[in-house]
């Protein structure tokens, strides 16, 4: 199962997690692991354009990365729901593949 975390404090977005794999196919031929990487991935660098601080984190299977406060706040604020938006759909399609969660 793929995990998405959204870590938030004080109400908003600060982190987000993504881990695992769908198990949907074999890894490369997986379009659910293809389509949350693509969004995540996106979202992460729509981030990156915003802020150059934006720091992340990869290993196989796990992507990891902070989301801009301060001046980027808002800019940052839409592209997290964007991103959430898509990741929801796509939840709501494949619900034993792909959980979606806040911490």
């Amino acid at each position: 199962m793929i995990t998405v975390t959204l870590f938030k404090k004080d109400g908003r977005v600060t982190r987000v997690r993504s881990e695992g794999h769908s198990g949907l196919a074999e890894s490369g031929n997986d379009v659910l692991c293809a389509a949350v990487s693509a969004i995540v991935q996106t979202a992460y660098m729509a981030l990156v354009d915003l802020d150059d601080g934006t720091g992340y984190k990869r290993s196989h299977g796990k992507f990891e990365f902070d989301v801009p406060e301060g001046k980027a706040a808002h800019d940052s604020d839409v592209i997290i729901r964007a991103m959430y938006i898509g990741l929801k759909d796509l939840s709501s399609g494949y619900p034993q593949n792909l959980k979606l969660e806040e911490a």
